[in-house]
């Protein structure tokens, strides 16, 4: 009967006290904001507030200038952009009767409506009327999409040898949201997401070639990779992706 007894004391306190390490398998990770249409149209700057409801897009290749409020909207050409030393920078465009005053301040910044984190504040100043929200810029995501061939895993250099025709490479098109390429022996494919701050590839569907070699030894561990989300570091030609802060794979720009 004791024995009964501390049986079910235990049972009752595992059903009150779920495990850490089950309870963190459960946490949601919030998933890439989407921001393939701004991509496609060429928007470089994008802002959004509420109370009252608004919108901001800037695209320097059209020289456009787009804002709405409720139902007013104004097109007009991109101003100069005045850049200070703290990473502000702000934007005059004329309108009729005034200016549309507008400045990005570097600074974490979360949507009231949806939770999705930004990476300016911004406000915006016109005929005595202030809106205030969120931004982003999006040229580091422009500097994604590009054609990248492995060159480290976990750590190690990777050199082609004579079983492979081919280094692993990634093709990331996000106006698509498709990721296509190689793991040095099978084609690969399937979609993606990125925002400033990670990218998530998959799932991920590959051919069905046997591999031998080096392209066989390297095919697993490439692929098990994208099984979670990354953070990731991009320009001068080179792409790194991480996951806890440590690099896991390192990409150059195909020239």
């Amino acid at each position: 009967m004791r024995n009964l007894l501390f049986g079910i004391l235990l049972l009752a306190t595992a059903c009150r006290r779920p495990s850490t390490q089950f309870a963190a398998m459960l946490t949601p990770v919030r998933p890439p904001a989407d921001y393939s249409r701004y991509l496609k149209m060429g928007d470089e700057l994008v802002a959004l507030g509420h109370d009252p409801a608004w919108s901001l897009t800037i695209n320097p290749s059209k020289g456009t200038l787009f804002f709405k409020s409720g139902k007013d909207s104004l097109t007009t050409s991109v101003p100069e952009r005045q850049n200070d030393s703290d990473g502000v920078f702000r934007y005059k465009a004329p309108i009729e009767n005034g200016s549309l005053n507008i400045l990005f301040r570097p600074d974490s910044c979360v949507d009231a409506k949806t939770g999705q984190p930004y990476d300016y504040r911004v406000q915006i100043d016109s005929h005595g009327k202030q809106y205030v929200g969120c931004g982003v810029s999006l040229q580091k995501l422009a500097t994604l999409q590009d054609i990248w061939v492995l060159t480290e895993l976990q750590g190690k250099p990777i050199k082609a040898d004579a079983s492979q025709r081919e280094l692993p490479r990634l093709e990331i098109s996000l106006t698509e949201g498709r990721v296509t390429g190689t793991t040095g022996c099978n084609r690969l494919s399937g979609p993606v997401k990125a925002d400033t701050r990670q990218i998530v590839f998959g799932p991920l569907i590959t051919t069905r070639m046997a591999c031998i070699g080096a392209a066989g030894d390297l095919e697993g561990p490439f692929l098990a990779a994208f099984n979670a989300p990354f953070a990731y570091q991009v320009g001068s030609g080179r792409l790194t992706l991480l996951q806890n802060g440590s690099p896991i794979m390192t990409f150059k720009k195909v020239d």
